[in-house]
């Protein structure tokens, strides 16, 4: 008798303790099962854990499993629930159409349902309705908890660069080799200094500890606007009017802007002077040209901006080189001379 290789689809929703017991569970109970059988082989666990059901998009080991099945490597694919496979109505019957074209059948362990079975199609009709209404209804569920701890001023919003979050006690502490690099930019910026020149002492310090990050420009100017780094946060900036759009917050839902939420990375004033320098794109790399008004905010230096430069002994001397150029120029003779910002 031949052999069916066997897929294993597991999901849960989210990361916590007590969910990725629940993966493990799942996990081994189908393995223990395949291994039990003469007629089975395991033919590779695929497993989204933190992952929505709600979209095929957002679950990169279900698309690499269906992949997997065109390609001819599964005979027979085994789940927990209609749940777990899938709580978009759509995707669920689209996916289980396109398997039983391919000749594979998906067990559903808790509904009984053999999807090869034209007799469960009713019923799995009907299930697969009520797993996208239930996940609906939670997702209603998590918005409303949301909002009231936006009202309370308790946010469970990620923390961004430079910052952890203790799960537990939802707050937010210093990465302080991370909040390094938050002083350099945000120092540097407030004298005047350009994106393309603070991207380099960024990247010079990345080069330095081996990180491997590479700072880009959406990445900079999203930081310097981000009002995380004086403590604060502002709650809803984007929205999700249905399932799969997410968009920018122009008033469609309610904001709070929470001050002194966590302990701030960089000084009010100087953050707000960097706010003043990017509204008026004196940062800009690529500005020749600026007016009397522009120049004399340029050689205004904040009296109480960081003296932050970047420790830099460990790279190589190009890179030490294009700092300590930069930072020996000054914003006066930068601007006046008219060379790129």
């Amino acid at each position: 008798m031949k052999e069916k290789r066997v897929a294993v689809y597991c999901r849960v929703s989210t990361l916590e303790e007590t969910q990725d017991s629940s993966f493990e569970t799942q996990r081994d109970a189908y393995i223990q099962l395949i291994d039990s059988r003469e007629d089975l082989v395991l033919a590779d666990v695929y497993g989204d854990q933190g992952k929505s059901g709600t979209s095929i998009k957002c679950r990169p080991e279900f698309r690499r499993m269906l992949q997997d099945c065109e390609a001819g490597k599964i005979d027979l694919i085994m789940t927990k629930s209609i749940s777990r496979f899938a709580r978009n109505l759509r995707d669920c019957l689209s996916t289980i159409d396109r398997l039983k074209e391919l000749g594979i059948p998906v067990l559903f362990e808790k509904e009984g349902i053999n999807t090869m079975d034209n007799k469960s199609d009713l019923l799995l009709n009907v299930l697969a309705v009520i797993a996208e209404e239930e996940s609906a209804s939670i997702g209603q569920n998590i918005r409303w908890a949301h909002a009231r701890r936006n009202a309370a001023g308790d946010p469970f919003n990620k923390s961004p660069y430079g910052y952890g979050r203790d799960k537990k006690a939802n707050r937010w502490y210093i990465r302080e080799n991370e909040a390094e690099r938050v002083r350099f930019a945000f120092s540097s910026a407030s004298k005047g200094m350009c994106y393309q020149e603070i991207l380099k002492g960024l990247n010079a310090m990345e080069q330095r500890d081996g990180t491997g990050l590479v700072w880009k420009n959406t990445r900079l100017t999203y930081m310097l606007t981000h009002e995380a780094y004086i403590g604060d946060i502002l709650t809803n900036k984007t929205f999700c009017p249905n399932r799969g759009t997410q968009l920018v917050n122009h008033g469609e839902r309610d904001q709070y802007y929470i001050e002194g939420h966590h302990e701030a990375i960089v000084d009010r004033e100087v953050f707000a002077r960097v706010q003043e320098l990017v509204k008026r794109r004196l940062l800009w790399s690529g500005r020749k040209t600026f007016t009397q008004e522009d120049l004399d905010f340029l050689n205004n230096v904040q009296p109480n901006s960081y003296n932050v430069q970047p420790n830099l002994h460990n790279v190589q001397s190009e890179s030490e080189e294009e700092i300590g150029g930069t930072s020996g120029k000054g914003v006066s003779g930068r601007a006046a001379s008219g060379e790129n910002l």
